[in-house]
């Protein structure tokens, strides 16, 4: 039996299709989030690169820091060592032409010796026959050689002073040029930024220029007449051998023996000795240095006659040899003293040897074996302020040079994040953004000073105390020593609050 249907009632509808735009809504959701945590992580390897590539360049430019100030070390210790050479040079010069005006026969003393001393021909005469032959030519030798000795030294410290110089402004001028190579080395999509050195940087980069500044000697000297770091360094006992700066000595031939022949008694005696005495100093204005040597002839021929001892005494004292050079302004001695009362000369003329000495200083050193602006102490770089290179705390990086920062940028286009590979579109692409349309990164770096002791183990740095070297004295930082090394150092708060602001501005 069939049911009758009620009327007015619809059977029920199936629904179909809703679920499908919950599907679709969660499937963009989820592709956005894909995409952010894709985009979040590309942006993060690419922040990651950019400070790596920041920390390259700013380790680079440390080292470019340090080879200027090992540069400057190298040639200011190559400049004190060829002024010693022109001081040895010239003091030579002035020691052969005494030794050889010594050697001579033509003195009294030689035909006092010759009237008087029963031993005169082998104590006296024979040992001069002897040195005569060898000590001509040796003289003969430096008179030819030492003038061009001497200029050619002169012109290898001017050479080595302008070498310095170009060196530094060469390094001043290529620091943007390697900071972008670096920078490009390491990621070609990335840049050292210019303007930031021009700006926020700058006031780095000029403390970095004012740490070191180029000092003329001879034009302090003559403006104020005070110390200077490098002719202290060059007039040290240390620098100069002992011969240079002070020679003396009582010279070979030496009589001592009976009178018979020119005093016929049974009690005479004749006694002549040779004391030398001889300097080389640095002139007070810095201009060259001059050498003087003198030897005099001092003693006595005494005989007693009987029957009363009567003594009849015959005092020798002569000038035997002098001799004198200099380069430099030359014709007469500067003084007696030479720069800052370091010099020898004064002495000699005070000496055993005074009779000599003072004749050649009154005489001079003789024409200057190099009249030129080449002469004397040269142009050098050192420590704008040496005083600040020692430590006044533990911990207030005495021993470090002014720090470079650098600041380098990527385009944010240059990242390889969804929009940049084109994946999603319309409302499922996601946009990055950045101020400026950039990435930034900050790193600094600098120079630093140490000379580790000898055989220092393993911790042997950590702190001022321990920096003493094998003869228990501190090296603090100079440029007179190429222990400068690089390493990076931290970036200040306020520089990166700057370069924020700079960045949200679009300035660099």
């Amino acid at each position: 039996m069939r049911r009758p249907s009620l009327r007015g009632t619809a059977a029920p509808a199936r629904q179909r299709g809703q679920a499908l735009a919950f599907a679709l809504i969660f499937l963009a959701v989820g592709a956005l989030a894909l995409y952010t945590a894709f985009n979040a992580s590309q942006l993060t390897s690419a922040k990651s690169k950019l400070q790596n590539t920041a920390d390259a360049t700013a380790y680079s430019l440390a080292i470019l820091q340090a080879r200027d100030y090992n540069f400057a070390a190298y040639t200011n210790r190559a400049m004190v060592a060829n002024q010693a050479a022109v001081a040895q040079v010239l003091s030579l010069k002035s020691w052969i032409e005494e030794v050889d005006e010594t050697a001579g026969s033509n003195h009294l003393v030689d035909k006092e010796v010759d009237t008087f001393a029963d031993l005169g021909m082998i104590q006296w005469s024979t040992p001069k026959t002897i040195a005569r032959p060898i000590i001509a030519p040796l003289k003969a030798t430096m008179n030819t050689m030492a003038p061009s000795a001497v200029k050619g030294l002169d012109i290898l410290i001017g050479s080595l002073s302008k070498a310095q110089e170009a060196y530094r402004l060469a390094t001043i001028t290529a620091l943007p040029f390697v900071a972008e190579e670096v920078a490009q080395q390491n990621q070609p999509d990335t840049h050292a930024d210019d303007g930031y050195f021009a700006t926020l940087g700058g006031v780095k980069l000029l403390a970095w220029k004012n740490f070191v500044k180029r000092t003329n000697p001879q034009q302090e000297a003559g403006r104020t007449g005070g110390r200077d770091r490098f002719a202290d360094v060059v007039t040290d006992a240390d620098t100069l051998d002992g011969f240079v700066p002070s020679r003396g000595d009582v010279r070979t031939p030496f009589v001592a023996s009976t009178a018979i022949k020119g005093c016929k008694v049974p009690t005479s005696f004749m006694g002549v000795g040779q004391p030398h005495s001889g300097a080389t100093q640095l002139r007070p204005d810095l201009g060259g240095w001059e050498a003087l040597d003198g030897t005099a002839a001092e003693g006595a021929v005494v005989c007693f006659y009987p029957p009363e001892p009567v003594p009849f005494v015959l005092p020798i004292l002569e000038s035997v040899g002098r001799g004198g050079a200099a380069n430099g302004p030359g014709g007469s001695y500067s003084g007696r003293n030479g720069y800052n009362n370091t010099g020898h000369i004064g002495e000699t003329l005070t000496s055993a040897a005074a009779l000599a000495t003072v004749i050649q200083y009154k005489a001079g050193p003789g024409t200057s074996l190099d009249n030129s602006s080449r002469a004397g102490l040269q142009a050098y770089n050192d420590l704008a302020t040496p005083a600040n290179a020692a430590p006044r705390r533990q911990d207030d990086g005495f021993n470090r040079a002014p720090a470079i920062t650098v600041q380098v940028k990527r385009d944010i286009d240059t990242t390889r994040t969804s929009k940049a590979l084109q994946i999603g579109v319309q409302r499922t692409q996601l946009q990055e953004a950045s101020p400026s349309s950039q990435m930034r990164a900050l790193a600094s770096g600098s120079a630093y000073f140490i000379r580790p002791r000898s055989g220092g183990g393993a911790g042997a740095l950590l702190n001022p105390g321990a920096w003493r070297r094998a003869d228990n004295r501190f090296e603090y930082p100079s440029l007179f020593s190429p222990y400068w090394q690089a390493s990076l150092t931290d970036t200040t708060t306020i520089e990166l609050e700057a370069a924020a602001a700079a960045q949200s501005a679009g300035v660099p």
